[in-house]
């Protein structure tokens, strides 16, 4: 019989293209938008918008731009307006003519393309938009796609449309993950739009938290993903800051658990899942390790391994080295030699040490191996250490 379980609600819900309804950690910059944007969804005339959202990848751009194209269609409606919002990707659409060509083939606009020049093909969306008594929001996807091919591209969009008399009929939205975008643009165009920066920094990982909680309440059956391994994917995640990261680390990890035919993810599924996106396992650093590291290290390994935990303690992992030590015939080092090699573990970048203070109890060292498969540890730190020492 095949694996009959079914660990997800809605697989889709984690795809890169899907938008959820709600944006953790984004709800600012979402009503800055809205704020900027207020008389335009309201029908009104107004300045020609050009705002630029930028941070580097992971943090929400792209669905910040498509989440408030959806509530500008939204909200206009409500006051009487109709608004129209377009998502652009200028990676694959990196000329002016196709933007425009794409621009008509959303509005579903009965405008020709063929012979036209860029001029009169934004000539004539403007004049269907007008016809319609529509106003327009072009999202402007990874715009140094179009800018690199095209450095006018954004102050011809500006020139044609102030040109216009009337109501604004097209405002433009942009992403790009670095300002550094900018400086590709002559002055006149960077003059109008550097003052319309939205910057979203890199997620903590507090805030990772929330959000993979979030997408997997969305996507996932219940009891399937606990919060310990909700925690162990913002941690993976946290270095990176990145959103689009810790959700396919999530993804994966439940795919492996539907293959082994489980009903939960443990620990071992994110480690894998982390690896298999982001490797970060290199043979060479643990040859450079000493003898008692390998030997802390395996001990870390078998305790994360035997009981799928995520965490073990500092004081649980030293008795269990001084075990791993008796196995293989040599003496334990003292506790501040022991803690000694952890940290050097730790900025090797093979474990993490998270520090918890927990009440009169004090503060407590939680170890964890975040991003490589313990049952692949094991396995090379058994062939090291069997070998004969020199």
């Amino acid at each position: 019989m095949g694996n009959a379980l079914k660990l997800f609600k809605n697989e889709e819900l984690l795809s890169p293209e899907y938008v959820p309804s709600r944006l953790p950690h984004r709800e600012a910059e979402l009503n800055l938008l809205k704020t900027f944007f207020s008389n335009f969804i309201a029908g009104g005339g107004g300045l020609l918008l050009r705002i630029l959202i930028a941070g580097p990848v992971g943090v929400g751009k792209t669905a910040l731009a498509r989440r408030f194209g959806t509530m500008v269609e939204e909200d206009a409606r409500s006051y009487g307006s109709n608004v129209k919002y377009i998502h652009v990707n200028c990676k694959l659409h990196r000329s002016l003519f196709s933007v425009l060509k794409r621009v008509i083939e959303e509005l579903r606009a009965p405008l020709p393309t063929r012979g036209l020049s860029n001029e009169e093909m934004l000539h004539s969306i403007i004049s269907y938009l007008a016809s319609k008594r529509t106003s327009l929001v072009l999202g402007l996807d990874e715009v140094d796609g179009l800018v690199r091919e095209e450095s006018d591209a954004l102050y011809f969009l500006s020139r044609i449309s102030e040109e216009r008399p009337g109501v604004a009929r097209m405002a433009i939205v942009m992403t790009t993950r670095t300002i550094e975008t900018l400086g590709l643009l002559d002055e006149a165009t960077r003059s109008l739009i550097q003052n319309n920066v939205v910057y979203l920094s890199e997620y903590t990982t507090p805030q990772l938290r929330d959000i993979v909680a979030y997408r997997a309440s969305e996507a996932i059956q219940d009891g399937v993903v606990g919060d310990e391994i909700i925690d162990m994917i913002a941690e993976a995640a946290g270095n990176r800051g990145d959103a689009r990261f810790a959700i396919e680390i999530l993804w994966r990890a439940v795919k492996y658990a539907e293959n082994e035919s489980l009903n939960k993810v443990t620990p071992e599924h994110i480690r894998k899942a982390t690896a298999s996106i982001y490797p970060v396992i290199k043979k060479e650093i643990l040859s450079y390790l000493s003898y008692h590291e390998r030997l802390l290290l395996l001990a870390a390994t078998r305790a994360l391994n035997l009981n799928e935990k995520a965490y073990v303690t500092s004081s649980e992992l030293n008795t269990l080295y001084r075990v791993v030590c008796e196995e293989f015939g040599v003496a334990p080092r003292a506790y501040t030699r022991f803690w000694e090699y952890l940290q050097h573990l730790e900025d090797v970048g093979i474990v993490r040490i998270k520090v918890s203070s927990e009440g009169t109890r004090g503060r407590r060292s939680y170890i964890y191996i975040p991003e490589v498969p313990v049952s692949i540890l094991m396995r090379e730190l058994r062939s090291l250490l069997e070998r004969p020492k020199k």
